[in-house]
């Protein structure tokens, strides 16, 4: 277990700027905190050992560990001020669909204090009014629909519970199963409306729904359900309804926080949590299958109880950072009652300033949207049949065990929530226990941990040994400022995996190439998932795993859509921005068992990459690594001129013979005909890839993530180092690089 862990308010701070850290004890008394600069942060003894700078900024002594809870579970919350204070009638509404009914007692729409409609732990519909519950006969359905109300008579002095279950094939409208009783009214305090949870007796928000709500509703006057149906049904019917206290269309402002009422009262909300927006809701039928062109059929949310955006944690103490601090990777480290070998690393990157370059030529992309991607990852604990798709047997570490022991931590895009949904959201407003130096890892191949952060920092371990300048920024860098960022610099080098990108960082790299900027995509896997960020909610990112790709869910029918921005979500290969256009080579197959050597091929003898070779003998290279044994592995990528590849492009080296765990990816797969495993033979390699552009750059892809792994053999002194310090030497001069005709 970990007994101390934290998080800071960003993952990218300039110097002069200021970083809160947030930090809850889970066993520690006490913690001390200082400032590191992480220059290489794998353990593998094999390796050239972990290393770090100790900045001397004075972070105060030793401070109280408190323990601070997650409050993971999404609903929206309503501030509903004097609105409801005094009403005598009043219907309660919604339509439903629960997507997990597991004994637990679940709430859909509630006035705190007043009345609320909910689910009982026996799954059927309740109506709680005062002290009054009433409960149906009949139990929810995660397969249908369900039109829901609790409404109060003051004068006949009765409380009415309504459901309707609404079956698609059904020919007519359902009877509604009614049930009643007489009670005298009670006084309406409540200053809120909550939607999928309730408030509980100390004030904390509880009993948060899984599933589905549609067209929630507040009226002052009793509805009956047939009319309620028509109502519901019609959002321009329904707003002109003049017993309407609230009626919440959550189609509008889809991209945002906040939640839009259609009533003169205009109680507006927000969501909490960041539950899923542009879903299906009770309407949709099929009839479109992009929200952007018919919103009135996306007018549901999906919640979760397990949903987390925000920990929510106060902060504890504030870094500032020293002006004159170069760029780099830093870490603020906590040291528990003096414990250091239970120390915890809260992780950034110390970018240059916007408005005052560094002067450095070269700059490491730091892969945070693929660090979020990953975020807590459980892969190997509860994904059935992890341990036959890498070909061994997997070691947990104690970061695994916490996050067993501590789910309300939230996921990463890789799980599904408790009711088997995808998780489209990751939020970087957490702890991520495995973004750290010094982790082990599921994957990354026999004898290794070498996965995601430990293996980029390979990268910036050898960049130090070869005495390299270089500044460091990431992906919500270049995304916000795009070429801009990028134009200051000859050379971009990527991580070792940097496969989750926005729309605006695919177009600033291929900008950059295309202006003669210079990248080393140093992995594999990348440029491969379409993510997007929400203006409205920072350090949140969103991935929907449409069409095809290596993916443990799909998005379901009709939300392929992102409801953050719109676009289109799934593979970057069928959003028009394939990655062998942009760096000659993209994803192939992937295995985490043994690595391969790559074996020279006819064009690394071309004049053009005189270059890369220099001092280097074949006729293979890379017998050797970190990961996996050899330098082609993990996650592969091939050229492919059907896929985008430029004609012009050397393929300088390809792998041989990977294993049997290494398989096609489904986009490949187009149809499992007899002759499928001949393909998969000629097709499933990692390709060494170099091409100029037209601009007068160039692009060099290893098409392998386990690459970096073997520039770190024998600390560094190795023929895949020395490849990479050719090319990142010439990339780095000013002489362009010139097409062949």
């Amino acid at each position: 277990m970990l007994p101390i862990v934290g998080y800071t308010n960003k993952l990218t701070a300039e110097p002069g700027e200021t970083v809160d850290v947030m930090v809850s004890s889970f066993g520690a008394k006490s913690y001390q905190a200082d400032f590191r600069q992480i220059i290489q942060g794998d353990t593998n003894p094999d390796g050239p050992g972990y290393q770090d700078r100790k900045i001397e900024i004075d972070l105060g002594g030793e401070r109280k560990a408190i323990a601070k809870p997650f409050r993971p579970g999404s609903c929206v919350v309503i501030p509903a001020h004097k609105t409801f204070a005094g009403i005598k009638d009043f219907t309660l509404a919604a339509v439903v669909k629960p997507s997990l009914l597991d004994g637990r007692r679940r709430s859909i729409i509630a006035l705190p204090g007043f009345a609320e409609i909910g689910i009982d732990e026996n799954d059927h519909l309740t109506g709680n009014f005062s002290d009054q519950m009433l409960v149906s006969t009949l139990r929810l359905s995660n397969e249908h629909w369900h039109i829901v109300s609790l409404s109060y008579d003051s004068a006949a002095r009765q409380l009415t519970l309504s459901i309707a279950q609404d079956r698609d094939a059904a020919s007519e409208p359902p009877r509604p199963e009614i049930v009643s009783l007489e009670t005298d009214l009670q006084p309406c305090m409540a200053t809120e409306c909550l939607i999928a949870a309730t408030r509980g007796t100390d004030g904390e928000m509880v009993d948060y729904l899984d599933g589905k709500i549609d067209r929630p509703a507040v009226f002052d006057r009793t509805i009956a359900p047939d009319v309620l149906r028509n109502l519901l049904a019609d959002f321009s019917l329904l707003r002109r309804q003049r017993s309407l206290l609230g009626a919440w269309d959550f189609s509008r402002k889809m991209m945002t926080q906040v939640i839009r009422d259609i009533s003169p009262y205009q109680l507006h909300g927000r969501i909490h949590n960041a539950p899923t927006r542009a879903m299906t809701g009770w309407l949709w039928k099929g009839q479109e299958l992009d929200w952007k062109l018919r919103p009135d059929l996306y007018t549901a949310i999906h919640f979760h109880s397990t949903d987390m955006y925000d920990a929510g944690w106060d902060m504890d103490f504030s870094v500032t950072i020293p002006d004159k601090l170069k760029s780099g990777v830093y870490s603020v480290r906590l040291v528990p009652d003096g414990n250091e070998d239970d120390a915890y690393y809260c992780v950034f990157a110390v970018r240059p300033p916007r408005g005052k370059p560094s002067g450095n030529t070269v700059a490491f992309l730091f892969p945070t949207c693929s660090y979020m991607a990953y975020a807590n990852h459980r892969l190997a604990m509860d994904v059935p049949g992890t341990e036959i798709g890498m070909g061994r047997a997997v070691e947990l570490d104690r970061h695994h065990m916490f996050l067993q022991e501590n789910p309300g931590i939230g996921f990463s895009v890789y799980e599904t929530h408790d009711d088997e949904q995808g998780v489209f959201h990751s939020s970087r407003l957490r702890p991520i226990v495995d973004m750290q130096p010094k982790v082990k890892s599921f994957l990354g191949g026999f004898g290794s941990n070498i996965w995601q952060f430990n293996a980029d920092t390979h990268i910036l371990g050898w960049l130090d040994a070869i005495e390299q300048d270089y500044d460091v920024v990431t992906d919500e860098d270049m995304h916000e400022d795009g070429l801009r960022l990028l134009q200051r610099y000859n050379v971009i080098l990527t991580g070792t995996h940097p496969e989750y990108y926005t729309r605006n960082m695919v177009e600033a790299l291929q900008g950059f190439t295309d202006r003669g900027g210079r990248l080393m995509y140093l992995g594999g896997n990348g440029f491969y998932w379409v993510v997007s960020f929400n203006e409205d909610m920072p350090g949140i990112m969103e991935c929907r795993r449409s069409e095809a790709g290596i993916r443990p869910w799909e998005p379901g029918h009709g939300q392929f859509y992102h409801g953050f921005t719109g676009e289109y979500g799934g593979l970057w290969r069928r959003n028009d921005h394939p990655p062998n256009h942009l760096c000659g080579v993209g994803m192939t197959s992937q295995g985490f068992d043994i690595s391969e050597p790559y074996v020279l091929g006819p064009d690394a003898s071309d004049p053009r990459a005189a270059f890369i070779f220099e001092g280097v003998e074949g006729p293979k290279i890379g017998e050797f690594g970190l990961a996996g044994g050899g330098a082609a592995g993990l996650e592969v990528d091939r050229a492919d001129v059907a896929q985008g590849t430029p004609e012009h492009a050397l393929v300088l080296a390809s792998s041989e013979r990977h294993t049997d765990i290494y398989l096609m990816t489904p986009e490949d797969i187009l149809d499992p005909t007899p002759d499928w495993s001949g393909t998969q033979a000629d097709i499933i390699r990692a390709d060494l890839t170099f091409f100029e552009t037209i601009g007068g750059g160039a692009v060099f892809s290893t098409g392998s993530i386990a690459w970096a792994g073997a520039m770190a053999w024998n600390g560094y002194d190795n023929e895949i180092s020395k490849i990479t310090e050719n090319v990142l030497k010439r990339f780095d001069q000013e002489t362009p690089f010139k097409p062949p005709q």
